[in-house]
């Protein structure tokens, strides 16, 4: 059977995802380059998966792309990032224990990724970098709150804990709580001008750990 890939532009690079292996993606400031690289991502993806006590059957077949949808901006320059096709069914409840050891593995990567580094390294600012690796594990945690506002499911902002580490146990906590929620909901939402599902909440929190674990380990090198 060929499997669909479905790529978007967002903050200046091409990311592709594969719809059904949640949390597979390749991304590259070129959009072929992106997309190309996608068997060698699905490859990692179950490597990774076995890493993580999870078992992926294998796919095969030819790769289709589905959707190639270029980033806009809406109020105040905000980018607007892509809904697909593959958004719109709703969760089932039998994928739930997979989403849920989804999550588990992929902070159990974004913790080792910062894991023994001391107050100085953690807040240490790189050239060219938005955020220390601090700011990072702060981002992965209001960003998993900002997909569950999106839903109308986030708790007071204003209750965010100050401490990265605290903040990414509180929102993640909230996250599986609220995952029966999550199948209950089969409408989509636009809000700001752009589509919410709950399939793309997940779609987008598995991508945006793993992109960060990756991100910190790359960091690191560079406190060497």
């Amino acid at each position: 059977m060929p499997y669909i890939v479905c790529a978007e532009e967002s903050e200046r690079r091409w990311v592709a995802y594969v719809p059904d292996l949640p949390g597979c993606f390749s991304a590259h400031r070129d959009r072929e380059q992106a997309i190309g690289t996608i068997p060698a991502a699905i490859e990692d993806y179950i490597a990774w998966c076995a890493r993580h006590g999870l078992r992926v059957t294998g796919i095969s077949g030819p790769m289709i792309v589905d959707e190639v949808i270029r980033a806009w901006a809406y109020d105040d320059n905000e980018e607007v990032n892509a809904f697909f096709a593959s958004d719109r069914p709703p969760l089932m409840q039998d994928e739930l224990p997979e989403h849920e050891q989804l999550l588990r593995a992929t902070r159990s990567d974004l913790l080792a990724a910062a894991e023994g580094l001391d107050a100085r390294a953690l807040l240490k600012e790189f050239p060219e970098e938005r955020w220390p690796i601090a700011g990072i594990l702060g981002h992965v945690a209001n960003s998993e709150w900002w997909y569950l506002d999106r839903l109308g499911l986030a708790f007071p902002r204003s209750e965010l804990p100050e401490d990265p580490f605290d903040r990414l146990e509180q929102v993640r906590a909230h996250l599986l709580a609220s995952l029966p929620g999550l199948v209950k909901r089969i409408s989509v939402v636009t809000v700001g001008g752009e589509t919410w599902s709950s399939r793309k909440v997940m779609r987008r929190t598995l991508w945006h750990e793993r992109d960060h674990a990756g991100h910190i380990l790359q960091l690191r090198e560079r406190l060497r």
